[in-house]
Parts: structure tokens; sequence; C-alpha cells
């Protein structure tokens, strides 16, 4: 049975991700931060549906406790050959106005984890000859940066170079490396900007269910994607207009 490493996997997209790739037969490492709780309920809902997962804790900001979530992984499930990096963090600032640590805290979580969870993942993939990696990106990066956010569009458009650059590492290794750009999804940090700025979003965006998501997330997973590699699938419907 291959083994998945969802980040931020207990929740919103997370929690749809590992939902789906359970159902493709992998399993699956659910990371949370904070959500023990919904965790243990994700993990056990799996479980009942006779597939197999376990809840393991870490900050993926920090090196030493992503590489200990590889390795707790490995030690549960055996070692993971998928990543899926999908937890991300915004703490909106301007360039002015906005923290040193606030600036690292966002580039740790959404960039730097990417690094210090491939790095420990990567050795079982090459010793395999298969592994397949996807990094979560944003149209806030690269394409759609919006004030107040340059710490996150760095830090995606980082992760589109990184996914390119990867890609190329790990070529002839039977290894893939790809990201995938959601469109509007409703999550709790969108939800968090409040009712207003749902509404605009609503109005300006078409929704995007977390079920297409962790869809284009199996295709990429699989064997039928063994020459996709280097990629940024747009899921999004067109896009901000």
């Amino acid at each position: 049975m291959k083994v998945a490493l969802v980040t931020g996997g207990a929740r919103g997209i997370g929690a749809q991700l590992s939902r789906r790739l359970a159902a493709d037969g992998f399993a699956v490492a659910v990371n949370y931060a904070a959500s023990e709780e919904a965790a243990t309920a994700l993990v056990a809902e799996i479980t009942d549906a006779g597939g197999t997962a376990c809840a393991l804790r870490a900050d993926v900001g920090d090196a030493d406790e992503a590489a200990g979530l590889v390795a707790r992984a490995a030690d549960t499930l055996g070692p993971p050959t998928a990543l899926v990096h999908n937890a991300g963090i915004n703490l909106s600032g301007s360039v002015r106005g906005q923290s040193p640590r606030d600036w690292d805290r966002v580039l740790a979580v959404n960039l730097s984890a990417a690094f210090y969870l491939a790095h420990a993942a990567l050795p079982a993939m090459y010793e395999q000859g298969w592994g397949r990696l996807v990094f979560f990106t944003s149209p806030a990066a690269e394409r759609h940066p919006m004030p107040t956010t340059a710490a996150y569009a760095a830090a995606k458009a980082g992760l589109q170079g990184m996914t390119r650059a990867l890609a190329k590492e790990t070529a002839r290794r039977g290894i893939t490396v790809n990201s995938v750009l959601p469109g509007y999804v409703l999550t709790d940090m969108v939800e968090a900007e409040g009712s207003d700025a749902v509404a605009e979003m609503d109005r300006r965006w078409p929704r995007i269910p977390p079920t297409a998501l962790a869809s284009t997330v199996s295709f990429l997973l699989s064997d039928e994607a063994e020459y996709v590699s280097g990629e940024e699938i747009g899921v999004w419907r067109g896009g901000p207009v």
C-alpha cells in the first residue's frame, strides 16, 4: 500500500484530499497543527469506511518538526511516497507595516515547509523509484497578487519555482512534482476575512468545490500522470475576472 502525507489534512480542502486519497487506496497520514479533534474524527471516518489513516501533529514551518513528521509517518504507515503540501497561512500586512516575524512565519509555513518535507521524504522515493509531490500555489502569487499579501504572494510564487526546479532534478527517478492552483474555495481562511469579503468574492468568482481539487490531486498522484511534472494545474474555471 502506498503512503500519502497530507499537510493541513484535517480540515477544509485538506480533509477532502485525505478522504479521496484514502478512497484511492493510499494509507494517509493526516497532518494537523491545532485541529486535533477534527483530525481524530477524520481518521475515524476513513477507517470506518475501510481505509487506513493516522493523525500526526506537527508545525511544518519548523524544520525539525517537519522532518519528524515524515519519520513518524514512516514508522506508523510506511515511508510516504506521495506528499501533498496543502497547509498554508496568510498574515496580511503592508511591506511597510508587517513585522519581520510575520513575514518569516508566512514563508516558513507556505514555502520553507515544502523544502523541509521534500528533503525528508525524497530519500525513500529515490529508493523505491516512485514518488509524487504536489504543492498548493495561489492566484495571489505570480498572476494576481493583492495589496497587503506580499509575504503570501512571494511564498506561493516561490513554490512554483521550486516545483519546476525539483521536477527537473527528479525527472529520471520515477518521481513527479507538480503544483495545483486553486480558485475561490470557501475555506476558513476566506471566511475569516468577513461576510463582506465573502460576498464580494461570490460576486466576482465562481466557487470551486474542494472535491474538484481532490480529483485533480488524485490524478497527479496516479500512475496515469507519470509524464506530467513541473506543471501548475489551475482548478479555477477561468480564474479572476
